[in-house]
């Protein structure tokens, strides 16, 4: 089996072409009606399985083989087909990748013996394909109806003719065969509507695989019974089950069952194997035989029950026969999911209440002599035949008109706009394809069946009140489904259509819009979209007296491309409206339905958008301009519902506002749901049918009744709990899991606005405004935000003699807000005027549920406020340089409204106030502000003002001014700020001298800035010279700085010197006092070695250099680092500050022998350095010492000895050795 990697179906992509091929058959995306007539199921070994291969062309005019299988009276090739219990229900079957259509006798063979006409279709389209794989069934629908029609002995067996069922076919496959059944049987809906050709009503897939199609898909519009099975091996690793199938069943909207075959492989689903294909694959435990007669023996129940309409078959087609509430298969895991089973037809009533059902394409217009607007046609999942009217001038609700056109597909309408109109679309019943409306009897009447232009099904119609006929251009051509451009024009005299070979026309086009121009006398189009499904928003003109087309370029703004849109004309001024429709998105280029709403001004041919928030985005909906009360009516539509309510567009307001709705309920209504249910044979249901219902979207179901004497079922539902807007209900009948289900769309009407009670009143300040919020006014019980009614806001005064109101009023927020502004001239005007406000007030919507507008009235307190401060000027004074404090009265530069005294505020958080001396520190000194609180002037508009000394410039001070009536001092934020500019004017000064006198220390030098000693206070540069004075101290002026050096070791005060400093104006004369202070000298001694102490006593010798004194002196000294001990020497001057001394130090205390002595001398002052010796204390009686002598003596003596024989040792041995060198040379 040959493999390979498939592109996955893009679900967006499908989506799109799905939408866009609806368009081109204008079908919906609902599910074609079924045939009641089944053929009777028979036993599966009924019948000998014959088979004939055939051929059929696809869409893309390919001739493809296939190869039939059908019941026969004999097995084989080219049998008769039996066609004793025919029709036989038909089945396409597509083969996986790589195999044909000769690869699945098992199925075609098992089937065809059980009554079923089998088509097996080899590996020709991929799943991704969807579209082309639709239409590739057409064509063989086509071909299996030839064969069903004609009997023809070359495409199929003979006797054939009248045996196949056309109405009950399927569709099922093996791998990626079963995968493009998947989508064929899943988009089927969305192209195909009713009557054109029947849907497949059966789904059946054996190890389906998703590798073409993706797990996204969706089915729109899934035939009845919309049910399907599927079969996977649980040993197939081909398309293993958890990759494939249950992905996608799991987001499937369908109803399924799989069955997980235990054992079971991939291949073995087909004739035969070849080695490749069992590699690929899982090792089966099952045989093959016993896999296919498996799957045999579940497709057939399941076929008779979907094809046949064997309902009691339901049990074995379901795998129930055991226990309906738990179905279970011998070999198979089994899961379902049957919520979108459809095994019942259900009859459901059409709408909740008295009104036109929800639909789309309607004609809807305004008719002249009745002044109402009608409503016919239109569709929803099939054509309506009714009529309604709506007067909005009496009743303002719809009216059930009797029976209208029965037309199906999109119509066109156009109305000459006095009492006439015609309607054409298109029909493949035989039903009437035009009719024409009298406006003087309201009534319908059709025209036979004749010429007719090609678009018959969404063209473009506009009445020429020029040449007194109807202009048709574009739509689609029934049989084609080709787009036109040619140009018809009908004539109501003579009921005759004629082609009008228009040149210039533009490209054929679908759903455009039509408009008349009187002022013109022109056919204006726009929109539409083409075969390549591009949205159109070219303007075009048509001249009818030529029947020429031209393409108009139009200035200004213009909407996107877009096709489908409601249309409406307001032909006494001449503009005409478009809505809605499928609308190029202007931001991405996609495209989204629109709720735009824009109008054409026929004469000036420009565009305008208009306001339109509020309802849904849809397109095909109905619309018409009521001139009675000139509003737009709009009706029908859809998007991806179809809707039922009427809205209407108030031209003034600019707004729209939601009318009614087939579908509305208020909160203390009832959903009743009511329909007939009979199976799908049309026979009667079981007895014991179980009926539930509940809104979509809560999980508790609420049980109903079946009454099966009229087979009826109904169920009631309480909107109470629900929110305000549209809802859906479901309801299901079921029997033993087969079941059915209907929905119905309603919508949770609201109730009014409730005012608030007691009425809140407000207040605007003086010349301020005020925002009020609807929701301040009233409150909503359903949740809908509020909204004020533009034009109906009145002011009168509450009390007699105030002023009259002058305000107005700007709504805000979408409405949902009012701004009040003050407009009056408050000059001399004083105290509150109250007014009384009435408007009205709404909701979001209230369709059917009057009042829809509450009205209201409340107080409002127009306040006046003492008016702040405004500064006339901000002032500037001008003072001079040194002035006295001078007062400045502030008040004449701010004023008010209400001329009030103004006063300086004071308070210790402003910059000009200083708590410590009540004035502004800086430059500019401030007195007066602050009183005292029982001063007579507690505040002042005046102030002092007072530059510091010698300081000139300019200086801004703010000042908060404020009205000060007897209360406390008003906050900062309260202030007007008045910006005062004091500028002092400078006046010549002469030099300062800050420094007359200078002290320094002997023996130093002292540099002192110029700067520092004199400064000119104008800034002027100085010229600053010396006078000499005393020669014991030198001055000069050195780097801008006096230098004073005084001479050495001299102290003292000098007074004769003098600087003398110049601004180049006046010179100042500023002598110095030079201070000196002594600082005291070192004292330096010399001492001589003192002799050792003979008789306890020994002399001391000392030279003093002393210049700070001469004498006394005193000597210290310590014995062995004893205490400090004094002696006054005896000292004769020898030279200038030099002293020869000496002293006898006595030592008895002493004992013999060596000792430390320290020595130093005090001058008063100081102290010398201390200077130690070691002398010696002899002992008098030591025999060993000779006259006068000591033992340190000796000793010595003794030492110097030693060292002369150790000098003349150490020279012999030298001596000796050279002479033994000698000796050895």
């Amino acid at each position: 089996m040959k493999r390979h990697q498939g592109m996955a179906l893009v679900l967006s992509a499908l989506l799109v072409t799905a939408i866009l091929t609806s368009m081109i058959i204008t079908a919906t995306a609902e599910s074609n009606e079924e045939s009641s007539n089944f053929t009777a199921p028979v036993s599966p070994e009924r019948f000998s399985p014959g088979w004939k291969d055939s051929r059929y062309v696809d869409s893309e005019n390919n001739l493809k083989d296939i190869r039939l299988y059908y019941p026969s009276a004999q097995p084989g090739e080219d049998e008769p087909i039996d066609c004793a219990w025919a029709p036989y229900p038909w089945l396409a079957f597509h083969a996986d990748d790589g195999e044909g259509f000769d690869d699945y006798s098992w199925l075609g063979e098992g089937l065809a013996k059980a009554g079923y006409f089998v088509v097996i279709i080899g590996e020709e389209r991929a799943g991704d394909e969807a579209y082309q794989g639709i239409l590739d069934h057409v064509q063989l629908i086509e071909a299996i109806g030839f064969i069903n029609l004609t009997g023809n002995l070359n495409r199929g067996p003979a006797g054939a003719q009248g045996c196949i069922d056309m109405d009950h076919w399927g569709v099922s496959g093996h791998g990626r065969g079963a995968g493009l059944a998947m989508v064929v049987s899943s988009y089927w809906g969305s192209v195909f509507s009713s009557e054109q050709y029947q849907p497949p009503r059966a789904l059946f897939g054996v190890g389906l695989d998703i590798d073409d199609i993706g797990e996204n898909i969706q089915a729109i519009g899934l035939a009845n019974p919309a049910h399907s099975l599927f079969l996977t091996g649980t040993v197939d690793t081909v398309a293993p089950i958890d990759e494939h199938i249950k992905p996608l069943l799991q987001q499937w909207n369908g109803g399924w069952q799989l069955l997980e075959v235990v054992g079971a492989n991939h291949v073995q689903y087909e004739d035969d194997q070849s080695f490749l294909d069992n590699l690929f694959d899982g090792d089966a435990t099952m045989s093959e035989s016993e896999q296919q007669q498996h799957a045999i023996n579940k497709f057939t129940p399941f076929l008779d029950l979907t094809l046949k309409g064997e309902d009691e078959i339901w049990y074995a087609a379901s795998s129930r026969e055991n226990n309906p509430d738990q179905p279970s298969d011998g070999d198979s895991y089994l899961s379902e999911n049957l919520d979108a089973n459809q095994f019942y037809l259900i009859d459901l009533e059409e709408t909740l209440l008295d009104a036109p059902a929800g639909r789309f394409s309607p004609v809807l217009f305004y008719d002249h002599q009745t002044n109402k607007t009608v409503l016919s046609a239109g569709w929803s999942g099939g054509n309506f035949s009714d009529m309604w009217t709506l007067d909005l001038n009496d009743t303002a609700k719809w009216e059930n008109g009797g029976s209208g056109p029965n037309s199906i597909g999109t119509n066109a309408f156009a109305s000459d706009g006095v009492a006439s109109g015609l309607l054409v679309g298109e029909s493949d019943t035989g039903e009437p394809t035009m009719w024409s409306w009298n406006g003087y009897s309201s009534s319908w009447t059709s025209y036979s069946e004749g010429v007719r232009p090609s678009g018959m099904s969404s063209q473009a119609m506009a009445w020429d009140s020029g040449s007194q006929r109807y202009i048709s251009y574009g739509g689609q051509d029934a049989d084609s489904g080709n787009y036109t451009n040619e140009t018809w024009a009908f004539n109501p005299g003579n009921a005759v259509w004629q082609n009008l070979s228009a040149g210039n026309s533009p490209r054929g086009i679908s759903n455009p819009a039509m408009f008349f121009s009187e002022g013109w006398n022109r056919t204006i189009l726009f929109g539409g979209y083409d075969s390549g499904k591009n949205l159109s928003n070219e303007t075009w003109m048509f001249n009818g007296e030529t029947n020429t087309w031209s393409k108009l370029s139009l200035s200004g703004s213009f909407p996107t491309g877009r096709a489908g849109m409601a249309t409406a004309i307001d032909r006494e001024n001449q503009v005409a409206y478009i809505f809605g429709g499928i609308a190029q998105n202007p931001f991405d280029s996609g495209i989204d339905y629109s709720n735009e709403l824009w109008k054409l001004d026929l004469a000036q041919l420009t565009w305008t958008k208009m306001t339109s928030w509020g309802i849904d985005a849809m397109w095909l909906s109905g619309m018409t301009f009521d001139k009675t009360s000139d509003k737009l009516v709009l009706f029908g539509g859809m998007n991806d519902n179809v809707f039922d309510q009427t809205w209407l567009y108030d031209l003034t307001e600019e707004e729209w506002e939601l009318h009614a709705s087939s579908s509305a309920i208020t909160s203390t209504d009832v959903i009743h749901i009511s329909a007939t249910v009979s199976e799908r044979d049309l026979d009667s249901p079981p007895s014991t049918l179980e009926i539930n219902c509940r809104v979509v979207g809560q999980s508790s179901w609420t049980a109903g009744d079946w009454n099966a004497v009229n087979d009826t079922a109904t169920c009631d539902l309480s909107p109470f709990s629900l929110d305000p807007g549209f809802h859906t209900a479901e309801m299901k009948v079921s029997n033993d899991g087969q079941q059915a289900s209907v929905e119905i769309t309603f919508e949770r009407a609201n109730a009014p606005p409730q005012l608030e009670n007691p009425m809140p009143y407000f207040v605007i300040d003086e010349e301020s405004e005020l925002i009020i919020n609807a929701s301040e006014i009233a409150s909503d019980v359903d949740g809908h935000e509020l909204r004020f009614i533009g034009n109906a806001f009145t002011f009168t005064t509450l009390h007699e003699g105030d002023p009259e109101p002058e305000l107005d009023y700007i709504l805000q927020n979408d409405r949902r807000a009012v701004k009040l502004v003050d407009l009056a001239d408050w000059t001399e005007r004083r105290g509150d005027t109250w007014y009384t406000v009435c408007g009205e007030i709404r909701d979001e919507s209230t369709p059917g549920n009057p009042p829809s507008r509450v009205p209201f009235c409340f107080e409002l307190m127009h306040q006046s406020i003492d008016d702040p401060y405004v500064v006339l000027e901000h002032p500037t004074f001008t003072l001079t340089e040194d002035q006295n404090s001078t007062n400045f009265d502030l008040a004449s530069y701010v004023t008010d409204e209400e001329l009030d005294v103004v006063a300086i505020h004071w308070n210790t958080e402003l910059d000009y106030y200083d708590m410590d001396s009540d004035s502004y520190g800086g430059n500019i000194r401030l007195t007066g502000i602050s009183e005292m609180a029982d001063s007579a002037s507690s505040y002042t508009s005046n102030v002092m003002v007072e530059p510091t000394e010698h300081w000139h410039g300019e200086e801004e001070i703010s000042f908060c001014m404020h009205h000060y009536n007897g209360g406390n001092t008003l906050a900062n934020g309260n202030c007007i700020w008045l910006n005062v500019t004091f500028i002092v004017t400078p006046v010549a000064d002469p030099p300062i001298f800050n420094i007359s006198q200078i002290t320094l220390q002997e023996d130093t030098i002292k540099d002192v800035l110029l700067s520092e000693i004199v400064w000119d206070p104008d800034g002027d540069e100085l010229n600053i010279t010396l006078e000499s004075g005393e020669s014991n101290i030198t001055l000069e002026i050195w780097h801008e700085q006096l230098r004073i050096t005084p001479k050495s070791d001299w102290f003292g005060r000098a007074i004769a010197w003098t600087l003398v400093a110049t601004d180049g104006t006046e010179s100042i004369r500023q002598p110095m006092r030079i201070i000196v202070e002594e600082v005291d000298d070192d004292t330096i001694v010399e001492w001589q070695r003192p002799a050792d102490i003979i008789e306890n006593m020994t002399s001391l010798r000392l030279n003093i250099n002393d210049v700070d004194s001469d004498g006394p002196w005193l000597i210290e000294y310590s014995w062995d680092d004893g205490d400090w001990k004094g002696i006054t020497p005896s000292c004769a001057e020898e030279s200038a500050n030099q002293f020869e001394c000496q002293a006898d130090l006595l030592a008895h205390d002493l004992l013999y022998g060596d000792h430390k002595l320290n020595l130093r001398v005090n001058d008063g002052y100081s102290t010398s350095e201390v200077t130690s010796y070691w002398i010696e204390k002899a002992d008098p009686n030591d025999s060993g010492l000779s006259g006068g002598g000591s033992s340190s003596g000796l000793s010595g003596l003794a030492f110097i000895f030693a060292g002369i024989l150790l000098l003349l040792a150490g020279g012999g041995l030298i001596f000796t050795m050279l002479r033994r060198g000698d000796k050895y040379e």
